[in-house]
């Protein structure tokens, strides 16, 4: 009988096991990325300059879900949801289940990595804006990182590289060929060194807080483009066309343990603000995710 008995419970025992879900694979798995930043402003949809944190407060704005392969997607309340029942639908139920409750994340890009975030609860406001703040301990953020609810599929990422005045002598040289015909100067803009998954490029940007105010002329135009340095000349691989209104800036760059790289931006409207992620694909650099934030 105790034979019969093993046997009858080792089945009992194989067919619990077949019965039970499989457990989630690393690949399934996502976390929320949220951008962080001492600038004030940086997460709200204004076209003016920011007003700085004080000590060890930063705003803070759940940006989108990644997997450790690299993927992509929007939390339930992205640019535009407003603009349908069900998007706002999704909004109010994100701020119940997401915004109102604190929540914790690592730093993973290279300003401030390791750095704790502890994010307050937060709430959506009439044009569905969730920026919220929070405090950090463990490392010093300069200006803007991007955090992790779970930093355990990331790497250390290659931090974008200022150029000083005569780092940047000859990209300013080379880009003195695309005036007037796309910048209207090459003055009040800031030029950054790239490196994403073993491509070298060069950023160019002029935000609201790099335009230099004049007050016969008014400001210079918003810049955004990415690019590269070859035998004298800079040739562009992304140019951001929409700067009458809008705003780009660099935030940070990430890494993940599989090999892939992102540069992380926000984009800022007078009434909007969002997201846009570029990366590397089939050895091109590419627009990978535009999302998060909202608009009114």
């Amino acid at each position: 009988m105790s034979l019969l008995w093993s046997a009858l419970l080792l089945g009992f025992a194989a067919t619990a096991v077949a019965q039970q879900p499989e457990a989630p694979t690393s690949s399934s798995t996502k976390v929320m990325l949220a951008a962080v930043s001492h600038d004030e402003y940086v997460f709200t949809g204004n076209i003016i300059p920011g007003t700085w944190t004080q000590g060890g407060t930063v705003a803070v704005e759940p940006l989108a879900y990644l997997t450790p392969l690299g993927e992509w997607s929007a939390q339930p309340c992205s640019i535009g949801a407003e603009e349908t029942s069900t998007g706002e639908k999704n909004c109010r139920e994100f701020a119940r289940t997401y915004l109102s409750k604190p929540h914790l994340y690592t730093v993973i890009g290279s300003d401030g990595t390791g750095a704790v975030v502890r994010a307050a609860p937060t709430t959506l406001t009439e044009c569905f804006f969730y920026r919220g703040a929070g405090t950090y301990s463990g490392a010093d953020i300069q200006k803007s990182a991007i955090a992790a609810s779970s930093p355990e599929f990331f790497a250390e990422s290659v931090p974008l590289h200022p150029l000083g005045r005569e780092e940047s002598v000859p990209a300013r040289k080379a880009l003195n060929a695309y005036v007037p015909a796309k910048l209207d100067t090459t003055e009040e803009m800031q030029l950054f060194s790239l490196r994403l998954e073993g491509h070298d490029m060069l950023v160019v940007q002029r935000t609201f807080a790099d335009a230099a105010e004049k007050s016969d002329a008014g400001r210079h135009k918003f810049i955004f483009a990415i690019g590269t340095l070859d035998r004298g000349g800079f040739h562009f691989l992304h140019w951001n066309e929409d700067t009458d209104d809008e705003q780009e800036g660099v935030l940070a760059t990430i890494a993940l343990k599989n090999g892939r790289q992102f540069l992380i931006t926000a984009v800022s409207e007078p009434e909007s603000q969002y997201f846009r992620v570029y990366g590397i694909r089939s050895g091109r650099l590419t627009l990978i995710y535009t999302g998060g934030g909202s608009s009114c």
